[in-house]
């Protein structure tokens, strides 16, 4: 799950893959890792909600506690998006929009992008997995949870070559 988070988190910007996969894995921070997660979590979650629906009980986390957490979520992923938007152009070598009408649309649509594409990849068993996860992290402060998450996928861009950049010091 946290490879297919990290790789859809990386393709924000739909187009610049093919230049992303002949080059280095570009270098993001932990710092900026932190805020692709923050900004992409709320849609994630939505994205997951939809997704495994139809594969978990009526009484699963996703769908019956899962939009508090989207509540509580949503600010920080306001907060994250300049700096998600900064590692966005470095992992894509696009240049993005910080301001006018093209920079709001790129923001509202990036992150819902990123995460339909994340959900698609959930089986089953993934969705069971997830739903277990976001239940036992769904207490935590959204900053905390957003840090757990993003560890993880800074643990899976050191090891797996489909993460599409690496988390450096």
């Amino acid at each position: 799950m946290f490879r297919k988070i990290a790789a859809a988190a990386c393709l924000l910007a739909v187009g610049s893959t093919a230049t992303a996969q002949t080059q280095a894995r570009p270098c993001i921070s932990a710092a900026e890792n932190e805020a692709v997660v923050a900004y992409v979590m709320p849609d994630l979650v939505g994205a997951l909600e939809n997704r495994c629906a139809r594969v978990l009980p009526g009484d699963a986390f996703l769908g019956t506690r899962s939009g508090a957490l989207k509540s509580r979520l949503q600010p920080q992923s306001d907060r994250a998006w300049p700096q998600a938007r900064k590692a966005a152009q470095r992992i894509t070598g696009t240049p993005m929009p910080v301001e006018g009408p093209l920079a709001n649309i790129a923001k509202k649509a990036l992150a819902p992008t990123a995460a339909l594409s994340i959900a698609q990849g959930f089986d089953a068993e993934r969705c069971r997995i997830a739903d277990r996860l976001l239940a036992e992290l769904a207490p935590l402060p959204p900053e905390n949870l957003a840090r757990v998450m993003a560890l993880f996928i800074e643990l899976g861009s050191a090891t797996s070559e489909e993460v599409p950049f690496r988390v450096c010091s």
